[in-house]
Parts: structure tokens; sequence; C-alpha cells
């Protein structure tokens, strides 16, 4: 994996699932550092969050604007586009199957400026991924509670590897992901996904992190995203490994 590069989503439309592809990592590459992941709003109570107030529209536009970043996976089978999210100043969250078969990474913020990569590393469970980059990302996100049906939701990211877009819409229900090949909860969404909002984050209506796109469901047409509970629950269990290389996954 060159660095230097900008990384993007492929939205798959299959019946809950996504399409996955696979990448080289250089040798000897430094590991990514995989932060504890803490929902900041675990200890308030019920009685208090549905008080807590939702951002205006221009600041929840201004604050996902830099808080999400696009990636473009060039692979030995093609082009892969995406969207990821900051979770710490040196940190990208994203899909595995936006990272795999990258034989060069490619990121860049809203305003076009590419941002180094410096190493990738793969969910051994799920479909999450993570970069680490050489220099600071605009905003990192912060989690916020497992989100629960009917709440409101912003998805973020670079459909078709276009510009920014914010979709909003309300979580329409909880799964098992067994069957999606997610091990834990998965979350459907109203709100519109296209291919290249993989990786990009859900947002609360406080701008916080309630889960990571990662595919579209066929038939109903509903966004998939893995909620924050079931994200920290795959890196505390399955642990993070090397990008598998092209035609690998």
């Amino acid at each position: 994996m060159k660095r230097g590069a900008l990384v993007l989503v492929t939205l798959a439309s299959l019946a809950g699932g996504c399409s996955l592809m696979a990448e080289e990592p250089p040798e000897a590459a430094p590991r990514v550092t995989v932060p504890e992941l803490v929902d900041v709003a675990a200890d308030v109570p019920e009685a208090e969050r549905v008080r807590l107030p939702r951002l205006a529209r221009d600041s929840a536009e201004r604050r996902a604007r830099r808080l999400t970043v696009r990636v473009r996976n060039l692979t030995c089978e093609g082009v892969v586009t995406g969207s990821g999210f900051a979770l710490a100043d040196d940190l990208l969250v994203t899909n595995r199957h936006v990272l795999a078969g990258a034989e060069e990474l490619e990121l860049s913020t809203w305003d076009g400026k590419a941002v180094q990569v410096a190493s990738a590393r793969v969910g051994a469970l799920g479909d999450v991924g993570l970069v680490s980059v050489e220099e600071s990302l605009p905003l990192p996100g912060e989690l916020g509670r497992p989100p629960e049906a009917g709440d409101l939701v912003t998805v973020v990211g670079y459909p078709r590897g276009g510009p920014l877009t914010l979709s909003e819409g309300a979580v329409v229900d909880r799964i098992d992901g067994a069957a999606l090949g997610i091990p834990g909860s998965v979350l459907r969404l109203s709100a519109h996904v296209e291919p290249g909002n993989s990786g990009g984050p859900v947002l609360n209506g406080r701008g916080q992190i309630a889960g990571i796109v990662y595919a579209r469901q066929r038939g109903t047409g509903f966004g998939l995203a893995i909620p924050v509970d079931t994200f920290r629950r795959l890196a505390r269990v399955g642990g993070y490994e090397d990008v598998p290389p092209c035609g690998a996954d």
C-alpha cells in the first residue's frame, strides 16, 4: 500500500451483504493502534437522553463535513470508492471491503486536501477497517449511545465518489447480523444509501457516531449499518489483522 492516498467505499446491493475486495499491506507496516472505544452516552439516564437537543442543520453539516473523509482504493481489479470518518486525530474508521485488495489507498477531505496514509488494518470479524494517517484529521468523532428503532439519524458520505452528501432518515429496526456476515446486531435505516457511502458515519441528532454504513439491503432498499455497540464488541473480541491481498477476500 502506497502512502499519500485517498480511500473510498463501495456499497453492495446484495441481500444485506457487501462487496469484498483485498489489499496487500507493505512489509513491516506499522500496526494500527486501536483506542479504547467508549460509549460516551452510556451513563446518561434515559429520561435525560430524550431531552438532549439536536444540532442545528448548519452545525450538523459543518461537523459532518469535517468528520468524514473520502476514500479511494486502487486494487488489481479496479477502483473501489467509499467513505470513512475520524475516530481520533490520526485514525480513520471505514469498512473492511473498502480497504480489501488495495495496491494504493488515497484519502481526502471534503475540500480536496489529501491525507497521507501510514498503515491499514481490518477487523478479524465483521466489516470494519482502520487506517492510520500521518497527520491530524480535521475533527475526530465521538461515539454516541446505541441507537434504537425510531431514532432520527443522518447518513454522511461520498456516494459514487462524488461530493459529500447528508441523507436524513430514521432507524427502522435492529436485526440479527449473522446472516449478513456481521456477528452482532445490524441497523436498518430509512436514510438513502448509495455505493460510495460504505464506511461513512451514521450520526445521531447530537452529531455523535451512531453506526457505520456498510451496505444496502436488496428488496427493501434499507441502508445497513453496524451500530456503535456492535463496533465496540467487534474491536474487543475480534481484533484486527493485515489487510487481505487482492483476490483473497
